[in-house]
């Protein structure tokens, strides 16, 4: 089977980042980072085509020239996960959003089994709209190796509308087995 490169949020060509290098700002992660990956209305066949490509590739960036790997610092707030508080806008109803959710799986990234350096995310250097906290939001140029990589779902317990646009989301992250396990015995 031939190996598909993966591309974060269908992405073509590398990312650009407009901040000078110099200015970047390292950043000591939590124990666990979270990278979300849009699956879309992808079939399963696809689905888990683009999990085992992660699962034997680990989430491939720079040497594969696509750009760098974006994580989550957090995890307690959906609504301000990259990128999931950017794909709301393409929401209109309120199960536009739910269904979105779904659409994402969920790496969480052991950041001690890997050497990675990390860094504020150099795009939003020049602040945040509203969107949680700089630290919350992390980049690095390296490839995240396999063997630092769970893969999770979002499992949605409980879901509340606070106010037009905003949603008080529970949930819960469920693991996807077999492909940890094939990570497991990689």
């Amino acid at each position: 089977m031939k190996s598909i490169p993966y591309c974060p949020v269908a992405r073509k060509k590398r990312h650009r980042i407009s901040t000078p290098k110099n200015e970047w700002k390292k950043y000591r992660p939590a124990s666990y980072l979270y990278h979300l990956s849009n699956i879309g209305y992808s079939d399963e066949e696809d689905k888990l085509l683009n999990r085992l490509n992660i699962a034997t590739e680990g989430i491939c960036v720079r040497d594969k020239g696509l750009g760098g790997v974006w994580a989550n610092n957090q995890i307690r707030n959906v609504n301000n996960l990259w990128p999931v508080w950017f794909d709301t806008w393409d929401c209109h109803t309120d199960m536009d959003y739910l269904e979105m959710l779904y659409q994402f799986n969920v790496w969480r990234i052991v950041t001690a089994v890997i050497k990675n350096t990390w860094y504020l995310d150099p795009n939003l250097i020049d602040g945040l709209e509203g969107s949680g906290d700089a630290s919350d939001y992390l980049y690095c140029e390296n490839t995240v190796h396999p063997a630092a990589l769970h893969l999770f779902t979002l499992s949605i317990n409980d879901y509340k509308i606070l106010y037009e646009g905003k949603y008080n989301v529970v949930f819960e992250l469920l693991p996807v087995n077999k492909t940890n396990e094939c990570i497991s015995f990689k």
